[in-house]
């Protein structure tokens, strides 16, 4: 006997899987799971071109600047700035059962402000999030076998208040 996941696809599905409390977890493939593997062991590493030296992310198999496929996965310090962020209000995603914020994290190691890594911004009031935002990593525990790199506001970030 098999048991069938709900569709996500539909309103039904949807409620399914949020009273069932399925959360979705990265599913790496061969191109991301360096930065999967790197986040277990609470590193964030993203691919740099070993011949130019600039940074990429999302992870890609050349460098979109020179062309390169020589890679390597270089760890960051884990401070970046808020790129652009949105706050789910909707709850369409299964699993999540209250607001949460999407971003797109610049670190402050990329030249360019391509470069871009999305997360959700914990620590603070959701309406205290604002583009260009401190942040510094965290990574959560999803499960055994899944880290996930998280932000959190930095010391130096202007907030109302803290959580």
């Amino acid at each position: 006997m098999t048991t069938e996941r709900p569709n996500i696809q539909t309103r039904e599905g949807q409620e399914q899987m949020r009273k069932m409390g399925v959360k979705p977890i990265p599913q790496p493939d061969e191109l991301t799971q360096p930065y999967w593997d790197a986040a277990k062991r609470h590193e964030l590493r993203i691919q740099r071109c070993a011949e130019c030296g600039e940074y990429r992310h999302p992870p890609a198999p050349a460098c979109p600047k020179c062309g390169s496929e020589r890679v390597e996965w270089a760890q960051l310090s884990g401070r970046g700035t808020v790129y652009s962020f949105i706050i789910d209000r909707r709850l369409m995603v299964p699993g999540f059962d209250e607001h949460y914020v999407v971003a797109q994290i610049n670190p402050v190691e990329a030249q360019s402000d391509m470069v871009r890594l999305t997360a959700n911004i914990r620590g603070c009031k959701l309406n205290d999030v604002y583009i260009g935002m401190p942040v510094e990593v965290f990574f959560e525990q999803r499960t055994p076998e899944v880290v996930l790199p998280q932000f959190r506001p930095a010391p130096d970030a202007k907030l109302a208040t803290r959580q």
